[in-house]
């Protein structure tokens, strides 16, 4: 037999970061070697499924699979204008220099981790060990293609020499999946509906996809979609608008909570005693809206997946009545409407806008923001590292707003690369700081789980619209979905996703349609097409555990799997077992 399962080196070309349309079965399938002192104060600067359950027990006991314990271009600018803020709720302005980097001893790749690593030194912290090859290839392909790899990708970068995570980041930053992954997050964030009342299905989703596929400047679609004008058919961005209808108090909301990290919504009908903003703050917010309208601009019949349905499309007018008075006291010259709140919104001297961004990047990348929540900038609640973030943020805007170039410092800093494990802080360091001497571990969203799923059991790529990518299923999903009862944001309003376990959750994993559907031994099947070349059976087991859980059994794994998997259905069982472990269900 001379098949590559058997001989690695004869796996050829380049990684493949798409939608395969199947597992190839000739690939390899073998394995790879209170503020702390010295901060500045913020505000001043077909198997029997009936028995499945029953298995689940003895298959996992038998199994002994380890658990985890669940425990993240240089532009040349003017001088800033001047700051006449609120210091009681603005926080400082953005400098106009990036801090100094401090120096810092040990292994390090770039400027974040001097940074973090100072901060170690200051407070006595060892950090964790490097991750791993197997881990950091499956946490970087959920993190930047929200998908894990297959063995073709996992062999394929295997293949690589000197450099080789770096090269990864760069190659997963320019796949196709990066847009479709980083629509979902942007997605949520932007309350992205499906249908959108005066716009065709997956406008607004087309428009985040576009933008982040071809990579424009953050800073410029954030102004098209504020001052979007004109039907979604002609301007996609107007879909930002018609998202939140033409309701003045939701775009109020939207715009300052997603694009400056702060909530003014407890601010909309009365001063709160123990919130800074006041109600004048939500109100001269609310005042760039005032000229905001829409209107039907089409009203026809049309036949949309074999059926006839009306068509109706509106278009975004502005009648140039805005009011607005900008939270930091700026002004624009583009008026008080929403060009004018577009242009303050995005201005270089908004001390919210790039600290915001790269502080959700961060945040998701990181398991937890240097601001935290993301949506609490405050002087009350200051960053945990204050010059990392202006660093980050200058740097954001001399790159000209560059999501890519964001998302690649962050991954290929010593920091993100650590183990989830490990590590030491003194006793007398509250486990709430903040330092990131190790990565968090963190839940799969339901979307990473769900396309998962479809790429450990061969069903990437089947016709049938259940077993579509999850980017290209309806959001918020229907009630009772995969999706939904893994977490899926409802996208009604703006919050973060929780993560906590649930019964549905735990009960779908053990007996759910899609489960069972998923590692029945079917055609696609990865494990079916290695049996049927004759790969052997331990070759094979290999195989499973690494195309599952991006790493190779242990021989007490292997040497007790076998011998559940003497027929399709234990094959099939011993799949199912691997999918209902922590260790599938988290990014680690």
């Amino acid at each position: 037999m001379t098949d590559g399962l058997m001989h690695p080196q004869r796996l050829g070309g380049p990684p493949q970061h798409g939608w395969p349309t199947s597992l190839e079965v000739g690939d390899s399938i073998t394995g790879l070697d209170s503020t702390p002192p010295g901060l500045k104060p913020w505000a001043t600067q077909p198997s029997n499924d009936r028995h499945r359950s029953g298995r689940f027990l003895r298959t996992l006991g038998v199994l002994g699979l380890a658990v985890l314990t669940v425990a993240m271009a240089v532009v040349v600018v003017a001088e800033p204008p001047a700051y006449s803020g609120d210091s009681e709720k603005l926080i400082a302005p953005l400098p106009l220099e990036k801090p100094s980097v401090p120096d810092a001893s040990g292994r390090l790749n770039n400027e974040i981790d001097q940074f973090i690593a100072n901060r170690w030194s200051d407070r006595g912290v060892r950090s964790a060990p490097l991750c791993d090859d197997l881990t950091f290839v499956r946490r970087v392909y959920l993190d930047i293609a929200g998908v894990i790899p297959n063995i073709r990708q996992v062999n394929a970068f295997k293949g690589e020499g000197y450099n080789r995570r770096s090269k990864l980041i760069d190659e997963l930053l320019g796949s196709d999946r990066y847009a479709d992954h980083w629509s979902t997050f942007w997605g949520d964030l932007l309350r992205e509906r499906t249908r959108i009342r005066g716009a065709d299905p997956f406008a607004f989703r087309d428009y985040i996809r576009d933008a982040l596929a071809k990579n424009r400047p953050y800073d410029q679609w954030v102004r098209e979609m504020v001052a979007a004008e004109g039907t979604p058919i002609d301007n996609l961005a107007a879909a930002f608008v018609l998202t939140n209808g033409d309701d003045r108090d939701e775009l109020t909301i939207s715009t300052t909570q997603v694009f400056m990290g702060v909530q003014l919504k407890c601010a909309q009908c009365h001063d709160h005693p123990f919130e800074a903003w006041k109600q004048s703050d939500y109100e001269g917010m609310r005042a760039f809206f005032d000229g905001t309208r829409r209107r039907i601009a089409v009203d026809e019949e049309v036949e949309r997946n074999g059926r006839k349905v009306r068509r109706r499309i509106f278009e975004v007018i502005d009648r140039d009545r805005g009011t607005g008075r900008f939270v930091t006291e700026a002004t624009s010259g583009k008026g008080r409407g929403r060009q004018g709140l577009a242009d303050l919104l995005t201005d270089r001297w908004n001390p919210y806008f790039a600290r915001t961004a790269v502080n959700r990047l961060w945040a998701k990348l990181f398991g937890a923001g240097l601001v935290s929540p993301p949506d609490g900038f405050s002087p009350m609640n200051p960053p945990s590292h204050p010059d990392l973030l202006d660093w980050l943020a200058v740097e954001f805007v001399e790159n000209g707003y560059d999501l890519k170039s964001m998302i690649r410092l962050m991954c290929n800093a010593r920091t993100y690369q650590l183990a989830s494990h490990g590590g030491r802080r003194p006793g007398e360091i509250p486990d709430h700081e903040r330092l990131f001497e190790k990565m968090s571990l963190r839940r799969m969203t339901a979307e990473q789980l769900h396309d998962s799923l479809l790429v450990t059991t061969g069903l990437i790529g089947s016709n049938r619209r259940a077993l579509q990518p999850a980017i290209e299923q309806n959001h918020p999903p229907r009630p009772g979905s995969f999706l939904a009862t893994f977490g899926a944001h409802d996208r009604r309003t703006i919050h973060e996703r929780s993560t906590d376990a649930t019964i549905p959750q735990a009960l779908t994993l053990l007996n759910g349609p899609f489960i069972n559907r998923a590692v029945r031994m079917h055609e696609r099947h990865p494990t079916r097409l290695w049996l049927d070349m004759g790969v052997s059976r331990q070759e094979t087991m290999n195989a499973l555990f690494l195309n599952t859980l991006t790493r190779e059994p242990t021989g007490q794994e292997r040497k007790f799997a076998l011998e559940i998997a003497q027929n399709a259905e234990g094959w099939s069982d011993v799949h199912w077992a691997l999918i209902n472990t922590p260790e599938f269900m988290f990014i680690r």
